[in-house]
């Protein structure tokens, strides 16, 4: 789950998700290509600073939610990749709870043989109380190793718009009467609350979570709006089931789709992968250093496409200042839906 430029982040497992144009503050950072000598496919590569190896040893992938969701397939193809490029030992161990994970990181050595991997949905819950770890705090970003890739957003076939210009006219219209999906206190609340925002609307916010059960109540008329992936959003629309709005991501056209991007709000959503606080900064290097080499894996990129999104690298930098701007945004969301509680 970004917010003004996301921050995506859930369909992403929901999701994130996370970190706008028109009325953003700013734009996304732009992905850096690897090259053949800088990627590095050895366990034996230095990092920028210092003479840190990584990995010097097994590493354990933590996912805070059960194998099969999007943020346990992120992980296993980031899994896969680096063990061809670096031959290290690498393995990812799921949690059902999101606190389980997040505690066993923010126990963990600072050494980098444990790293967790979570969208926007850890700010977002963290904002609003739902868990307790400050993930500028409690944890160290160290890497954005995808964009999980924009969404569409969906109306009834019998809904009185067709496009997103018609759809935020109707509804400064009808204030509160659009029906909009939501998780609670998750990356669609989010998202619905920065159009609120960003396009001076009030939403009638209802809780819809699962993609499947927003595709029927859209279908059935009994949401209004909602978002859901492009793949699902072409079947339904081709089927007469539903109208699709426009493509919400960072305000460009996709490839393959004719719906017009949406411009006035933007949001980009990475799979963020973190390490304990207490990491160093040559160790934090050496591992921001090693994801560099999934953009010269077509198998990892292939992958992340497969999944809706794209592969992307950014040095330890832009990582770290990146994932402060969209805390910041997102913030500044929750403290507008009332729903921030660490204001």
């Amino acid at each position: 789950m970004k917010l003004k430029r996301f921050l995506t982040g859930i369909v992403s497992v929901l999701l994130a998700a996370g970190m706008l144009a028109g009325c953003d503050s700013g734009a996304a950072p732009a992905p850096q290509t690897a090259s053949s000598e800088s990627s590095g496919g050895a366990a034996s590569q230095s990092a920028e600073k210092g003479e840190v190896q990584w990995p010097d040893g097994a590493v354990q992938f933590l996912v805070p939610s059960k194998a099969g969701g999007i943020t346990d397939i992120f992980a296993r193809n980031v899994q896969n990749s680096l063990q061809k490029s670096t031959g290290g030992n690498f393995a990812t161990v799921n949690y059902d709870t999101e606190a389980v994970g997040y505690e066993n990181l923010r126990s963990a050595k600072g050494d980098g043989s444990s790293l967790l991997f979570q969208h926007s949905t850890i700010i977002c819950k963290y904002l609003t109380g739902a868990v307790e770890y400050n993930p500028q705090e409690e944890f160290r970003v160290v890497g954005e190793v995808a964009n999980m890739g924009p969404q569409a957003i969906i109306c009834s076939p019998d809904a009185p718009y067709s496009t997103w210009e018609e759809f935020i006219s109707y509804a400064k219209e009808h204030p509160g009467e659009i029906n909009t999906a939501i998780a609670t206190n998750g990356t669609t609340h989010f998202i619905f609350g920065q159009v609120q925002n960003t396009c001076g609307v009030e939403l009638n916010l209802v809780e819809c979570s699962a993609e499947a059960d927003k595709l029927t109540n859209v279908a059935g008329g009994i949401i209004d709006v909602a978002n859901c992936s492009l793949a699902n959003a072409a079947e339904y629309e081709k089927a007469g089931k539903l109208k699709v709005l426009g493509i919400l991501g960072d305000g460009k056209p996709v490839e393959g789709y004719d719906w017009e991007p949406i411009t006035d709000v933007l949001w980009i959503s990475y799979m963020y992968v973190f390490a304990p606080a207490g990491t160093d900064d040559a160790t934090a290097q050496a591992i921001n250093q090693a994801l560099k080499s999934l953009m010269d894996d077509p198998e990892y990129q292939a992958a992340c496409e497969n999944l809706g999104g794209y592969a992307t690298w950014f040095d330890l930098e832009t990582v770290e200042a990146d994932f402060a701007k969209t805390m910041e945004e997102l913030s500044d969301v929750a403290t507008s839906l009332g729903i921030n509680v660490r204001a």
